[in-house]
């Protein structure tokens, strides 16, 4: 009844959808943290508890990388939406019926488990389906989903507010159910990742299931080919990963450069300061004196601008160097952090908790509003064209096969606690240290950038083996004997396998520790 699709079109447009489910929580609460029926429902939240209920979908975000990594061995990847999806319904339902603040929390930090296994699941099944020079689109795609989101959630909220009534925030955490029962149904559709399959010895379906994807590419495609595997060579792209990789092997001789770079990639998007910025624009525009509608213009441009600037990945990820991207967004995002504490602290004075929020002790002067708000809308505008999409792709590239889905998920986990730990003290350090807020954030992404500039190299279009190649302390220089799948694949001209099958095949043809083929005849 439900046959499976292999158009890499059409298994994009489902990731979308997952994208989707991301975006919407950034906008969902924040736009409720300020106004008057919110805090009189919940008791007046002091800083730290508007960070607690902001930060407990990060924090959700940090135990969904651990979830993902005990299930991933257990579910195949279409179980693993499915799951995400039906975390996603169950916070959304406690958060529709919540009348404690604890309520609130616990609705978004279990949304934030669904959030944070995505955030691996979606690169993980991106890597393994869709063909290698189209990864970077792919991803490009799900990053523009998650902007839409933004931007459609934020209006809603605007919309909802004037309800006046806790109607208002009800209502919109009700109607995120949507997107999560849509991506539940239209994965009835998607096919199970080969690479899946083959680990646990389903060698049939696997083969079935990569072929078809190539079968369906080819006939679409007039200038690239996929090649096309049996059962042997399925076994043998895959063997370097089930050698009995442990996490302590991360960090390793031959591994903890990779997991290091991993890391820094994920801790660059946090340090930057895009999560604080969208979390609480709000709050700059009540620093800079906004009122009533121009306030909430002013609130929702981030969001507007993510959307055109969105689609400019789209077409370049899979032309440009991820270093260059990467280097193209960090640098620029550290000065325009820079700029944004010195005006603050050049032009604001210290004041009373503007509109009761006890996070808000700082007012800019009019003078230089307009600066401060264009510097927030660029800072923006230069993170979505660059490191929105980037650091994820670089992340899963710059990782060694064997160790990818363990080191993905740690590079994700360290990304989502620094996520929580800042989203935590966000109001906290508004309230403290004002200004100086961006200052440390700048002055964070600037020391990242440079290591990056210094000790990275770029991933672009190289194979698996290259890439390990890049951290070997002792590199043969010589050419190293090809085995007669590599050399299978060479003879196909234009051809390329799928996603993570475009791994090197091992030195020797010998089939690794695998489930016995037993089953595959």
């Amino acid at each position: 009844m439900f046959e499976p699709i292999y158009s890499a079109v059409k298994i994009t447009g489902i990731t979308f959808l997952c994208g989707f489910i991301m975006g919407m929580d950034i906008p969902s609460l924040s736009m409720f943290l300020g106004k008057d029926h919110f805090a009189e429902y919940f008791n007046y939240p002091s800083p730290i508890m508007q960070g607690l209920a902001t930060g407990a979908s990060p924090m959700g975000g940090l135990f969904g990388c651990l979830l993902y990594n005990g299930l991933a061995r257990y579910f195949g990847r279409v179980s693993l939406f499915r799951i995400g999806s039906a975390l996603w319904i169950q916070g959304s339902l406690i958060g529709l019926l919540s009348f404690r603040l604890w309520m609130v929390v616990l609705s978004r930090w279990i949304k934030g488990l669904a959030i944070g296994m995505f955030s691996i699941l979606v690169a993980a099944y991106i890597s393994e389906i869709i063909p290698k020079h189209r990864k970077g689109r792919t991803m490009a795609l799900v990053q523009f989903a998650f902007s839409l989101a933004m931007l459609a959630v934020y209006y809603m909220c605007v919309g909802l507010n004037f309800l006046g009534s806790p109607l208002s925030f009800r209502v919109a955490w009700g109607l995120e159910m949507i997107p999560a029962i849509a991506t539940m149904i239209t994965t009835l559709w998607l096919p199970e990742s080969p690479e899946w399959l083959t680990l646990q010895g389903d060698y049939v379906k696997a083969e079935f299931v990569q072929n078809e994807l190539a079968n369906h590419f080819n006939k679409t495609s007039k200038t690239r080919k996929i090649t096309l595997y049996n059962k042997l060579e399925l076994a043998c792209l895959h063997g370097a990963k089930t050698d009995g990789f442990r996490y302590r092997d991360l960090l390793g001789p031959n591994c903890w450069r990779q997991t290091l770079m991993g890391s820094t990639l994920q801790l660059l998007v946090q340090f930057s300061g895009i999560n604080i910025l969208m979390y609480y624009i709000i709050f700059i525009c009540d620093m800079v004196g906004l009122k009533g509608t121009v306030r909430f213009v002013a609130a929702s441009m981030p969001y507007i601008i993510n959307v055109p600037f969105g689609l400019f990945p789209i077409f370049v990820m899979d032309h440009v160097r991820r270093k260059d991207l990467t280097l193209a967004g960090a640098f620029p995002l550290s000065i325009i952090m820079f700029a944004l504490g010195i005006i603050m602290a050049t032009n604001g004075h210290k004041v009373d908790p503007i509109n009761g929020n006890k996070s808000l002790v700082w007012s800019i002067n009019n003078q230089a509003a307009p600066f401060v708000l264009g510097l927030s809308f660029l800072f923006v505008a230069v993170f979505t064209v660059t490191l929105s999409s980037t650091p994820w792709i670089y992340t899963n590239e710059i990782l060694p096969a064997r160790a990818k889905h363990k080191g993905l998920a740690v590079c994700m986990l360290i990304g989502w606690a620094a996520n929580f730990i800042l989203t935590l003290l966000g109001p906290l350090m508004m309230a403290s240290i004002t200004w100086g807020t961006f200052i440390l954030l700048g002055s964070t992404t600037f020391i990242i950038a440079l290591s990056i500039l210094l000790f990275f190299p770029d991933t672009k279009d190289l194979s698996s083996k290259e890439i390990e190649a890049l951290y070997e302390k002792n590199l043969i220089k010589e050419e190293q004997p090809k085995t007669p799948i590599e050399s299978d694949n060479e003879s196909t001209s234009g051809a390329e396998p799928i996603g993570m099958l475009n791994a090197d095949v091992q030195s020797s043809i010998e089939v690794p520790t695998l489930p016995k083929l037993s089953n595959a005849h």
